[in-house]
């Protein structure tokens, strides 16, 4: 029995909003596993800094400035990439968020903020999956990564968008992964907890980190590398039998 391998050698992952925080930390790893990566986000000069950094270190990196919540910048993303490397094997959906609109009551949540929410966490891993999703099933093969939340599946009080967006996210995964299956395309979630990123750190100050921190099992705050051995773990070899799942990486229940 040969032990699983971690390796992303000669593989194309395609990495939505890689421009800064969880999403950039997954493209450096994935290059330092052997993959080449497409970058995507909407920030031009956060993307090319990002792309620059890979290939001054010797990796393989394209920045493809897009808006994934539009089905014909998805589409042309999708095609560059085709162009550039010729296959699709990992498509990592990392985009997403609830911005400068976090915390606001139902009562008073606005349709505008609510589309914007939905588009920008579910709509856009539907129009990345639905594309990305018609190359590897031509290829026989792929591993589409959606990204949850605990919030999914815990009630957060003035957070309906994202919550809501965010169980969409767990269901399209499960659904994705039965449609997909039967081509050899796998499909999971990763729901990471609380983690140190620009975007957390601008609405939660120090002490309220460390005041969550001491809810978490494991004591501290998640970093942006803690979510690279699920992510690894999904993209490669090692997690061929899995799919359908949403893997939660949070330090523990809380």
């Amino acid at each position: 029995m040969s032990v699983p391998d971690l390796s992303l050698s000669g593989k194309v992952a395609i990495i939505t909003g890689s421009s800064q925080g969880i999403g950039k930390g997954l493209a450096n790893g994935f290059v330092a596993a052997g993959a080449s990566v497409v970058l995507v986000a909407r920030s031009v000069d956060r993307l090319d800094e990002c792309a620059h950094e890979i290939e001054n270190s010797g990796g393989k990196a394209m920045a493809v400035p897009a808006d994934v919540t539009s089905s014909s910048q998805v589409s042309q993303m999708v095609q560059k990439t085709l162009e550039a490397f010729g296959r699709i094997d990992v498509l990592v959906n990392c985009a997403g968020g609830s911005g400068e609109h976090r915390f606001i009551p139902m009562l008073d949540l606005n349709e505008d903020i609510w589309d914007e929410i939905i588009r920008l966490n579910l709509k856009s891993a539907y129009l990345c999956s639905r594309a990305a999703g018609r190359v590897m099933t031509e290829q026989r093969s792929g591993s589409i990564i959606n990204f949850s939340s605990g919030a999914a599946t815990q009630p957060v009080a003035n957070m309906t968008h994202y919550c809501a967006a965010k169980a969409g996210i767990n269901q399209l995964t499960r659904v994705l992964a039965v449609e997909l299956g039967p081509y050899n395309v796998r499909v999971n979630a990763i729901s990471p907890g609380l983690t140190a990123t620009p975007s957390e750190e601008k609405f939660m100050p120090p002490y309220l980190m460390g005041k969550y921190a001491k809810m978490i099992p494991l004591g501290r705050i998640g970093q942006p590398e803690d979510i690279l051995g699920a992510a690894l773990f999904l993209a490669s070899g090692a997690s061929e039998y899995i799919t359908g799942t949403i893997i939660p990486v949070s330090g523990g229940p809380q």
